[in-house]
Parts: structure tokens; C-alpha cells; sequence
């Protein structure tokens, strides 16, 4: 009875839940109100607190800010504002950033989330509030903010060295056994003599023919992109085409790049990005890593001046510290030293009496005529420069116009030229890349009067009519390499000459030791086809290269034929470091279709001058040769206290290094990073070394010995003739062993002082320390305050030295006197 009761209620019960529940459905669970409930009227009133204000996830400054749900007020904008900096309008920023402020509470990055979060992209500025953490971070809009310049020195350090004098000489001579009048030779010398950044250039020759002459003597300076000279010259083009070069005595004032740090950087297009925040920009060329950098918030000028040269599309994806992508874009960008830096005026102008380039006596005699040259070329867009130039000699004058475009995967470089007597010119050059096949061309024309009649004692500015033009495509093929190439020329006088040419090159097989490479060429020109197949097999081993080079060829003259079959073999042999200069020598012998040769090569260079000696022997069965050939080339410098002699390369600026230690020592001259060169204790070395750069120098040993010396990086900067000299000094080191008692009991803990750091014996007196080879005693000192001498013997030879068991109670051993520690026997005599 009672379950059914049970039943019943349910039943009642169940449908009036229902409706109950529809009717409470009908109503908000919540009702909202317009004002605060009682009790928490003191949440939505404005509250004041210390934030940490940040730009870019950069720290700038804590200040008080008055903040309520939704806003915040910055109680010094001002601050703010200055600490950003690189902001173009400060007042109008300031203004943005005043007043109450959205906090944009919305987009705060939750716990452990870092992504499509936390970054604000206001119309002027804004912030972003996070009141847990009482920070604010401030964003500006890329358009208020000024650009960062790229951290790249614009200009060459000035010279490190003063006075100097250097005197370059190299001979050449050439003769054969069968004509005695075909001897000949020929002395070169090149004098400079500078100061700093500037310097006189004397360059002269001594020859079997023309005796002693000079070819220039004027001086110049080149200091932060722009160069001076006065003088006997060789005059120079800067954009004409249609004029040669001719040597003059006279002025000349030009833009020079040599003197500039930034030519990688100033030759490619600008590349700006904006960072929202603090963190990575990373750079791709063909989905390749090219250059990766870290830069705070703001507006940023890329450095790309390890960008390769040439025009191609990079990829730049900028991301935050957390390694999140926040923005990745594709550009276009051109890198090319033909167009001038951005902003910038390439500027060249020239005058001065021209001279013979044909004569006899010592110096050039002078014409009568005048020539100036001046010029002006200028960027124009990113990616295209404009050159204007003219010339003008007492006779004539000429103006030419000439534009270099740098394009996706092309390069363009027209002209044109006008003269005043009626002639005109043009030249076009192109080069363009179609995948991996590779076209360049060129057309060059020149249309002149030659009724004009000519003044000899006045060289013309212009020469006769030609027509020039030159093709060439060359593309991958298997494991090697296709080229044709054509070229035609005509003139008044030879009227027109056209060769063409294909060739193909291929590695057939190559290891770390071995390689074998075949090539095929076939040209034609005027009627003459040769046709030359060659095969070559190479083989290395230590300090050996040997070769292999069977060849055919097969000509063509006008319909009479001729083929030969010849066989050479050759072995050349590289000493490495074996010694300290640099010798090279090699064997040739030929053999095929009737002739044969023997050809031997050597050469060596060392601290004193470099020289070389070729011989070469033919023979066939109707005469016998011997042809020789030989040079020479030393320098001689000097600072006004240094002087030395030598260099393994031609000298217009060097390194001097003075090392100072045991005679006949060698060591390794790296100048950044890389040999140059080495040095002898005792003697001064001299590395030759371009001018217009900035170099750094280390020494290290050649051999096994270990010396006490200066490896830090020394800094020094060359122009012309500068001889800058280093002082080095390296004291060979020992390693001593020994053991210390004292009567006869091993001494513990005594301090051992002499050596390059203190050491100290162990519990049964034994001890080890490094030291300088120079020293002749080490000093020990007592618990009782007493010191003694223990001598050491030299001995050069060996690194380690055995001092054996050492009783320092016969030895030197005296008490502190007056704070010092008295060394050694008291002489009494």
C-alpha cells in the first residue's frame, strides 16, 4: 500500500517540477543592475599603484598610474615618450598616450600562452594593460617612428702609421739558345713614400730597350670616400666608353670606394622591418638561411652586407623572444657595386696636359693638347643608377648619358654619346639568367666622319668608326658544363671579323684523391675550324699533384687539314709548411705528331723577395730550342727606425713585426685568422698586405715549443705606403720537477714563486711549475717567513726539467728584512 502512495506523489510531483522550471526559465538566473552592489562600490573607483611601464618587452621606467575597469592613466607621458626615442613627432605621441587609455585587458596572454596574443597594432599608440602583474606595455604605430640606422661603419679608420718610405723592385728576363738578340730584360721599381692617409707615388722602369723612364710620379690622399691627385696620371673614363685612356700631367679629384667600410652594405637596396616587440629577425633566400638577427622594438635598418650580390626575392620572418612567428613577408632585393649608395653622388673630375705615351728619353714629353674629364652618376631608383659624363679637349668635346639596371635574374647597362664634330655612339650591355642557363651580350658603335682631318701634335679624343658586338650562353649539362660564344668586329680598315665557338667541360669521375675531367671545343673563324678533344686525369697525394692530358685536334684552314695527336704528363710538388718560405716546383714533358717538350717551373719565396725560373726545351727532328725566362721581386722599407728588407709579395703596405726572444725562433703571422706570413726572433719580418683595409694580427708558434707571449689581437689600419711596426717579445717556457726537503724531511706546502703562476709542493715535497727559460732561480718560501734561492740551469733544448731532489737546508735561506724578501748569497767579498 504504502509503495503505491509512493507512485502516486511522483506522478503529481514530476509535472509540476516541469512547469515549475519552465516558469524560472522564462526569467534571467541573474539580474542585471546599472549600479554597483552594495558593498563593492570601492572596485569601480579609480585606484592609483607603481606599474612597470615596458616598450617591446624592453624595461623603461616605473611611474604611478591611476587605473579603473577598462582604463588606465599615465601619470608622465612625458617619460615615456623620451625613453621609446626614434619617434618622429614626440608632441603628437604624447598626446596619444595622455588621458585615460583602454587597457585592453581582452588580449593578455593567459598562463603558458604566447601566441596571437599580446601584441597591440594602434592607429597612433596604445597599451595594454595587465593589472595582475601591475605592467603596462606601450605600442606605437610604425608611422610615428623614426628608422634605426644599421650598426655598419661608413668609413675606413684613419692610418696607425706615420712616416714611411718603401721601394718595390722586380726584374724579369727572357732569352733563348738560338737568337742572342731576343735576350732581353726589363727593372721595375715603385717608390712610395707617405704620411698617414696620404702619400707620393713614383713608379719607373730600367729595360734592355728604353732604358730608364718613368711612367708615373704624382702624389695623392684618400681619406673617407674621396680621393686627390697631382701629378703625371693616367687619365681614367668613369662612364666614357668611346675615349682611351691617355697619360697627362694634371689634376685630379674623384669618389673613391677604397676608403669606405659599407660598400657590401651602401650597394643593396634599403631593407627596413618594423619589430613589435623585442625579439629574432631571420632572413631566406631560396628557403636558405642567408643572415639571422636580434633587435629591439621599433623601426630597424637591416644590416645586409653578407647578403650575396645580385637581385633575388628574400623571405623575412620576424619572431618574438619566445621563438613565435609575428609577421613573415616576401621582398625583392638587389645588392650591386655598379650603383651608387642611396642618397649619395659619385662624383670624378680630371684635368690636364696630355703627354706622349710612345718616348724615348725619361720622362713623357708634353703636346699640345688639353683634355678634362668630369662625370656624376647617381642612384635613381632602388635597383637603377644614372651616369652623366663628359670630355672636352681643345678640338672637341662629347657628352655621354648611361644608365645600369639591376632587374629579377637581369642586369641592363645602355649609352649613348654625342660629340660635337658629328660623331655619336652607343654601347648595350645585358646579362640575363634563365633557370641555370646563363646569356650575356654586348653591342658597342661608334659612327664617326673620318673626312675630318687630324691635328698630330694634338691626340684626338675620340678614335676611328667601329662596331663591336658579343654573345655568349653557357648551361649545365650532365656532370659538366655547355658554352657557346660568338663575337664580331668591324672597323674601316679590316673590315668585319666574326668567330663562334661551343665547348663542352665534364668531370667523369672525381674522389678525394682522384678526378678525371674531359673536354670537347670546336671554333671557327674566317674560314679556319679547329676542333680539340682533350682528356685529363689528376692525382694528389701529400704534397704531390700528377696529370695526365692526352689530347687531339683537328684544323681546318681554307680546306687544308691538319690533325695531331699529343701526350703530356706533368708532376708538381708543394712544400706545405715544410719550410718557412714557400717553394713550388714542376715537370712537363710533351710528346705527339713530331714535336717534342720539357718544361720544368720553380719558384720560392721567403721573408727577402720572391723568384722564379721557368726553362722550357723543344725539339723536333728538324731543330732544337731552349727558351728561360726568370724574376725577381724584393722591397725595401722603413719607418724611420725600423729598417727591413723583403716580403713574399709585392709591398704598397705592410706589417713590420719585431720579435724579440731566442735567436732563429719562427713564428706564425695570422692576419685575420688566416697565415700571411711568419716571423724570426731576432730580426724584423716584413708581411705585405693591401692598402685601404683594417687588419688583425696574432702570432703563433711554428713549432712544438710553448712560449710566454702576447696572443691578443692587435688592430691596425693601411693605406698606401704605411709601414706599420708591432713589438712582440716570446720567451720559450719550461716545465721544471722537483722534489724539496728539509733535512732531509720532504717539505709541505712551500710556496714556490719564479714561475709564470705560484705553485706550492704536497705532503711528500713534490712539485711542479711552469716558468720562463730565462729565469736562473725559483724562491721558495717558508711557514716561518723565510725565503731561499734554488737556481735552475738553462737548458734550450728540452721543455721539461728534472731539478731532481732539492735540501734547502744547504741552500740560500734568509729571514724577511724590512718587508722585503732579501734573494740569494750576501757577497762578502
Amino acid at each position: 500500500m504504502t509503495r503505491w502512495k509512493c507512485i502516486d506523489i511522483l506522478c503529481i510531483a514530476l509535472p509540476m517540477v516541469f512547469i515549475f522550471s519552465k516558469a524560472m526559465a522564462s526569467q534571467p538566473l541573474f539580474l542585471a543592475q546599472n549600479k554597483v552592489p552594495e558593498g563593492f562600490e570601492t572596485l569601480s573607483e579609480p585606484q592609483q599603484s607603481l606599474m612597470d611601464i615596458y616598450y617591446g618587452n624592453r624595461y623603461l621606467t616605473s611611474q604611478l598610474a591611476t587605473f579603473q575597469p577598462g582604463k588606465i592613466t599615465l601619470s608622465n607621458v612625458n617619460e615615456v615618450v623620451r625613453l621609446i626615442g626614434s619617434v618622429n613627432d614626440p608632441a603628437f605621441l604624447t598626446t596619444a598616450l595622455s588621458g585615460e587609455l583602454n587597457t585592453h585587458a581582452e588580449i593578455i596572454c593567459p598562463p603558458n600562452v604566447t601566441k596571437d596574443c599580446g601584441v597591440l597594432n594602434p592607429p597612433v599608440a596604445g597599451v595594454i594593460f595587465d593589472e595582475s602583474r601591475f605592467r603596462v606595455d606601450v605600442f606605437v604605430n610604425p608611422r610615428f617612428l623614426l628608422t634605426r640606422a644599421a650598426d655598419v661603419r661608413k668609413y675606413l679608420p684613419p692610418s696607425d702609421a706615420g712616416f714611411a718610405m718603401m721601394q718595390n723592385f722586380s726584374a724579369a728576363a727572357t732569352g733563348n739558345t738560338e737568337d742572342a738578340n731576343g735576350n732581353d730584360y726589363t727593372l721595375n721599381g715603385l717608390t712610395l713614400l707617405s704620411y698617414y692617409e696620404n702619400s707620393v707615388l713614383w713608379s719607373w722602369d730600367y729595360s734592355k730597350s728604353q732604358q730608364f723612364s718613368v711612367n708615373q710620379l704624382y702624389g695623392q690622399r684618400e681619406y673617407e670616400g674621396f680621393e686627390y691627385n697631382l701629378g703625371l696620371l693616367s687619365s681614367q673614363g668613369f662612364g666614357l666608353n668611346f675615349t682611351s685612356d691617355q697619360p697627362l700631367v694634371g689634376a685630379r679629384f674623384q669618389s673613391s670606394n677604397n676608403t669606405r667600410n659599407d660598400t657590401d652594405f651602401s650597394g643593396g637596396m634599403p631593407v627596413e622591418i618594423f619589430m613589435p616587440l623585442r625579439g629574432r629577425v631571420e632572413i631566406r633566400k631560396d628557403g636558405r638561411l642567408i643572415a639571422s638577427y636580434f633587435h629591439e622594438a621599433g623601426l630597424q635598418a637591416l644590416n645586409t652586407t653578407n647578403f650575396p650580390s645580385g637581385a633575388y626575392d628574400i623571405e623575412i620572418s620576424i619572431l618574438d623572444e619566445q621563438g613565435n612567428l609575428q609577421s613573415q613577408e616576401t621582398r625583392f632585393f638587389s645588392k650591386q657595386y655598379q650603383i651608387p649608395p642611396e642618397g649619395e653622388w659619385q662624383l670624378f673630375a680630371e684635368t690636364g696636359r696630355v703627354m706622349t705615351s710612345v718616348f724615348d728619353g725619361a720622362l713623357p714629353q708634353s703636346t699640345e693638347q688639353w683634355l678634362t674629364r668630369a662625370g656624376v652618376s647617381r642612384r635613381i631608383f632602388d635597383t637603377m643608377a644614372g651616369t652623366l659624363s663628359a670630355a672636352a679637349t681643345l678640338d672637341t668635346a662629347l657628352l655621354e648619358l648611361g644608365l645600369f639596371n639591376l632587374g629579377y635574374r637581369y642586369e641592363l647597362s645602355p649609352s649613348v654619346m654625342v660629340a660635337d664634330n658629328g660623331s655619336y655612339g652607343m654601347t648595350l650591355t645585358g646579362r640575363t639568367w634563365l633557370g641555370d642557363v646563363s646569356l650575356n651580350g654586348s653591342y658597342r658603335r661608334l659612327w664617326r666622319d673620318d673626312s675630318e682631318e687630324e691635328n698630330t701634335d694634338r691626340p684626338s679624343l675620340i678614335g676611328d668608326a667601329f662596331e663591336q658586338s658579343s654573345f655568349s650562353v653557357s648551361a649545365p649539362v650532365w656532370r659538366g658544363s655547355a658554352n657557346y660564344r660568338f663575337s664580331s668586329n668591324r672597323n674601316n680598315s679590316d673590315g668585319r671579323t666574326e668567330t663562334h665557338g661551343v665547348s663542352y667541360t665534364a668531370t667523369v669521375f672525381r674522389t678525394l684523391d682522384y678526378d678525371t675531367s674531359a673536354t670537347f671545343s670546336l671554333s671557327e673563324s674566317e674560314g679556319n675550324t679547329v676542333a680539340l678533344f682533350s682528356f685529363e686525369w689528376r692525382f694528389r697525394q701529400d704534397r704531390w699533384n700528377f696529370r695526365v692530358n692526352p689530347r687531339a685536334e683537328v684544323q681546318d684552314n681554307n680546306g687544308v687539314k691538319d690533325r695531331t695527336e699529343k701526350m703530356r704528363l706533368s708532376a708538381s710538388w708543394d712544400d706545405g709548411d715544410l719550410f718557412d718560405g714557400q717553394l713550388t716546383s714542376s715537370v712537363t714533358a710533351e710528346a705527339g705528331s713530331g714535336e717534342r717538350r720539357l718544361d720544368g717551373t720553380l719558384q720560392y719565396g721567403n721573408r727577402f723577395g720572391r723568384a722564379a725560373l721557368s726553362v722550357n726545351h723543344s725539339s723536333t727532328d728538324a731543330n732544337r730550342i731552349t727558351n728561360y725566362n726568370g724574376s725577381f721581386s724584393t722591397s725595401f722599407l722603413t719607418d724611420g727606425s725600423v729598417v727591413a728588407m723583403g716580403g713574399e709579395q709585392r709591398a704598397e703596405s705592410a706589417l713590420v713585426v719585431n720579435l724579440e726572444g731566442r735567436e732563429g725562433d719562427v713564428f706564425d703571422v695570422r692576419i685575420d685568422g688566416q697565415r700571411r706570413g711568419y716571423a724570426v726572433a731576432g730580426r724584423p719580418s716584413v708581411i705585405t698586405l693591401s692598402p685601404f683595409e683594417q687588419y688583425t694580427v696574432t702570432l703563433s708558434p711554428s713549432g712544438d715549443t710553448l712560449y710566454s707571449f702576447d696572443e691578443r689581437e692587435r688592430r691596425f689600419t693601411l693605406y698606401p705606403g704605411n709601414v706599420v711596426t708591432l713589438d712582440y717579445e716570446a720567451i720559450p717556457l719550461q716545465l721544471l720537477f722537483g722534489r724539496l726537503l728539509m733535512n732531509g724531511e720532504p717539505l709541505d706546502r712551500a710556496r714556490i714563486t719564479g714561475g709564470l703562476y705560484p705553485s706550492s709542493s704536497d705532503d711528500i715535497g713534490m712539485f711542479q711549475i711552469e716558468a720562463r727559460s730565462d729565469i736562473n732561480e725559483l724562491r721558495i718560501e717558508l711557514e716561518n717567513g723565510w725565503q731561499c734561492s734554488v737556481p735552475v740551469e738553462p737548458d734550450d733544448e728540452q721543455y721539461i726539467l728534472r731539478m731532481g731532489t732539492l735540501d734547502l737546508s744547504e741552500s740560500d735561506c734568509v729571514p724577511e728584512l724590512e718587508g722585503q724578501l732579501a734573494i740569494g748569497k750576501r757577497d762578502d767579498s
